[in-house]
């Protein structure tokens, strides 16, 4: 998938090598026109440059064949002291083979003339190869640092999702532990109340199977997976909590990580009733303040060691990872803070992106 993206994007060398030999012609052409003689032939002058291209094409896929065979990865110093060598050898080919052509359409080849000149043909042919081979590395070396960049992304990406991933997955059997126990407290009470808390158990957890996948949903749809919990404590602690929700509507349709609220939900329920006077009150509300989505959970009583986060049970788990989730989705607009507020304890979120 990487090489094919890579290919989507860039030309292949083929493509590179023919415009880029095609358009070393025309250069040379224009440049050589300008100084024809008048008896000399436009058309022989095509010619002769076509066969120098033509023979410069030849050696630098021969090159590319020696730099595929002996530079593996972005070893720059062997590509140097590759490239300088290269082009100096087959600079001296392109030489003779050049003069090879033009001793084969000329009736009076100028053999020692053509001998005297070779050092600085040698040396013009040699600093074209070397141009071309620092092109040739250059684009090599590029492509390969994209496709690393790429990769890293790629690792970065499933490296993130993997950890949104597990984070998630963690809430899911702590909550449905707590839950199983809260009903398995009523059974033996109440039967018909433990059918209650299982009816409710069970729309949570179809909630649940419906966004298996989603990394966020509306904010109304988690609210209803916090009634359903909410709804199975009020079950079982009756007249020892008193919950209450104020929903802003525009706030409804602001995306949230799945299983935001549950972990802050069940801290104060399971803290709010060690440190809080009888009833538990406790208080969802969301609203929107300059295009920012507030989250509250709010319930009476104080804020210890173990509401914040320090205990070994599941509420550590459940706070660090609504820390952690807002930072992987949210970065910086995503912000959660816990705080005693008078005789009441509050759990506020802030994120800023709606999408």
């Amino acid at each position: 998938m990487l090489k094919a993206t890579l290919k989507n994007r860039l030309p292949s060398f083929w493509t590179l090598q023919i415009a880029g030999w095609l358009f070393y012609w025309l250069m040379i052409c224009i440049t050589f026109l300008s100084v024809l003689p008048p008896d000399r032939s436009a058309r022989l002058l095509f010619q002769t440059k076509f066969v120098r291209a033509l023979i410069g094409f030849g050696l630098t896929c021969l090159m590319r064949l020696v730099y595929k065979r002996f530079v593996k990865t972005q070893n720059f110093g062997l590509a140097a002291w590759l490239s300088i060598s290269c082009s100096v050898t087959f600079g001296f080919i392109w030489t003779y083979l050049s003069n090879a052509f033009y001793w084969s359409i000329s009736d009076n080849f100028d053999f020692p003339s053509a001998h005297a000149k070779a050092p600085r043909d040698t040396l013009d042919f040699g600093i074209t190869l070397l141009t071309w081979s620092a092109l040739y590395f250059g684009i090599k070396f590029w492509r390969e640092w994209q496709a690393e960049r790429e990769r890293a992304l790629q690792s970065a990406a499933l490296a993130d999702k993997a950890q949104l991933e597990m984070l998630r997955y963690q809430l899911n059997p702590h909550f449905l532990f707590n839950a199983l126990n809260s009903i398995r407290a009523s059974v033996d009470e109440d039967a018909n109340r433990a059918k209650q808390m299982i009816t409710q158990l069970s729309e949570f957890l179809r909630f649940s199977l419906l966004n298996e996948s989603a990394k966020k949903i509306p904010l109304r749809e988690e609210l209803e997976a916090v009634r359903n919990y909410l709804a199975i404590e009020k079950i079982r602690f009756e007249d020892k909590l008193e919950v209450g929700f104020e929903i802003e509507p525009a706030a409804e349709d602001f995306k949230v990580p799945c299983f935001l609220l549950n972990p802050l939900v069940e801290n104060a329920v399971k803290h709010g009733l060690q440190t809080s006077a009888k009833p538990l009150k406790l208080k969802v509300s969301a609203n929107v303040l300059n295009d920012k989505l507030i989250l509250e959970v709010s319930n009476s009583g104080k804020l210890n060691g173990n509401s914040n986060g320090n205990s070994n049970g599941g509420t550590k788990i459940g706070l660090r990872n609504v820390r952690e989730r807002l930072e992987k989705l949210f970065g910086d607009t995503g912000t959660f803070e816990l705080e005693q507020d008078g005789d009441f304890v509050r759990a506020r979120i802030e994120i800023a992106d709606k999408n």
